[in-house]
């Protein structure tokens, strides 16, 4: 398990300066190799090369035999510190591939070679970050185009699950700045609570909280609206409070048996019901509604003022006013996002669930179909968030948590065990009920009417283990939800329901 500690440095703070240089370093290392993939890439690609093109090849042809040389003799060495024997008992004289000049049908140059060429050509941008930390931001420039690589596959196969076509990976914009990774070999946590970075005496104190954490894992040097956020990554040990068997803990493969649902919203964040027949809860998403609503109120009449007079290409988009009001936004986001999935996973814990189901759907921002108004609430709502927040939070606790397509859950009447099909499936069902208001699901015929939330959130559970519900009485699903408020500053509150 790993968890990370996160500390914010703001521009009074006497590590800005150190933090807001290396960031600055790991953008320019970020684009210039990026620079020399693109150049060659693009090169190989087409006929005719540009005048870039051709210097980076070049580059390449100078150095090729020098890169060649230095590996070879680092083979040597380390053939001679670690003989393998093969099962016989046999030496195995394993052959060193020399670097190749790139061609057409090797036009992506690998991590290794674009390293070796920075170090003989003594890169400034490579050289002038600290050790490791250069390899790793170059590492992250390979991860964004194995993720390009991987969705173009998948793009060719079926184009209309993407929204457009996959685009190679970016520069950072020239002024900006980019996260700069400091491995456990370069920085240590001495004294118990102090954190020791390379390149500078200055030091950052822990506290208390991050002493008793695990092993120091990496540091991450992240901007964040104008100022910086120290993450300190630690990997830890498996929470004693786990009742599970290592396999099953590791693997989360273990059959549901009492499962929690959990429906999304806006007004009610979340909607949770289980097979126990205990009352159904609500979270409730107005405090959060209200802060998004309050950030867009302000966004606005900022833009307003300026860009009043501006054509499209000319003046500022921000200031430091706006910086400061998108970083309060977010924090009291993740705040509350912070406090409602803490409550989740307190909740199953109390109800001893095994098993967390939460329904998604994928892409959903995209095609859903409302008004204006509630279309921004709703977009604004980071719900991958929130099912990560409950996702590592539940998993060190050993329940596993499972989100779920759900499609039609809202429309199907649970009560009358209607099927459930799946969005863009051919299905020819007739619900037995509809969402005869905003808060109620009636079944047509009858005066029968059940929360719509929780009759969503039930079909949730339904959709995925189909025999959740067995041997409960129908009384145990016309329960009224009981209401809980997350506090500005104090822990979640229940609120009996009307």
């Amino acid at each position: 398990m790993y968890s990370a500690y996160k500390i914010q440095i703001h521009p009074a703070h006497e590590l800005f300066d150190y933090c807001d240089t290396l960031c600055f370093k790991a953008k320019n290392l970020y684009n210039i190799t990026n620079y020399y993939i693109r150049q060659v890439y693009t090169a190989l690609n087409k006929e005719m090369k540009n005048e870039n093109q051709l210097q980076v090849l070049m580059d390449i042809e100078l150095h090729l035999s020098k890169m060649n040389e230095i590996r070879q003799k680092s083979y040597e060495i380390a053939k001679m510190k670690a003989k393998k024997v093969d099962k016989s008992g046999k030496l195995i004289d394993s052959k060193l591939k020399p670097f190749e000049m790139p061609h057409h049908k090797k036009s992506f140059i690998g991590y290794g070679f674009v390293e070796a060429l920075f170090k003989v050509m003594k890169q400034v941008d490579y050289t002038s970050m600290p050790s490791q930390s250069n390899q790793q931001t170059m590492k992250k420039v390979y991860d964004d185009w194995k993720s390009f690589f991987e969705a173009f596959k998948k793009y060719k196969i079926n184009p209309a699950s993407f929204s457009g076509k996959p685009k190679i990976p970016r520069y950072k914009q020239k002024n900006g700045r980019t996260t700069c990774y400091l491995t456990n070999q370069i920085t240590r946590i001495k004294e118990g609570n102090v954190l020791k970075l390379p390149g500078t005496h200055l030091q950052l104190s822990l506290g208390k909280v991050a002493c008793s954490e695990g092993k120091l894992q990496q540091v991450r040097i992240v901007p964040s609206y104008g100022r910086y956020v120290v993450e300190v990554i630690f990997k830890g040990t498996q929470d004693k409070e786990i009742h599970r068997s290592e396999k099953q803990f590791n693997e989360f493969v273990f059959e549901p048996k009492r499962v929690m649902g959990i429906d999304l919203g806006v007004d009610n964040l979340a909607t949770i019901v289980d097979n126990m027949g205990l009352k159904p809860l609500l979270i409730k998403g107005t405090r959060l509604k209200s802060i998004n609503q309050y950030y867009n109120k302000l966004k606005g009449k900022y833009m307003s003022i300026i860009r009043n007079g501006k054509s499209p290409k000319e003046g500022i988009f921000n200031t430091k006013r706006m910086i400061s009001l998108d970083r309060k936004r977010n924090n009291r986001v993740m705040d509350f996002m912070h406090k409602a999935s803490a409550k989740v996973v307190e909740i199953a814990l109390e109800r001893n669930i095994d098993t967390i189901i939460i329904g998604r759907n994928v892409g959903w921002k995209l095609e859903v179909d409302m008004q204006k108004a509630n279309k921004q609430t709703f977009i604004q709502i980071p719900y991958a968030t929130f099912i990560e927040m409950i996702r590592y939070k539940a998993e060190r606790k050993g329940v596993q948590v499972i989100d779920r397509e759900e499609s039609f859950t809202s429309k199907s009447s649970f009560l009358n065990h209607d099927p459930i099909p799946t969005f863009g499936e051919e299905h020819q069902t007739i619900f037995s009920g509809y969402r005869s208001t905003r808060a109620f699901y009636k079944i047509k015929g009858s005066k029968v009417l059940i929360h719509a939330d929780v009759n969503g959130a039930f079909n949730i559970v339904r959709k995925h283990v189909k025999n959740a519900f067995e041997g409960l009485e129908r009384k145990h699903f016309l329960q009224a939800p009981q209401k809980i408020i997350i506090m500005k500053n104090r822990h979640a509150k229940l609120k009996a329901s009307a």
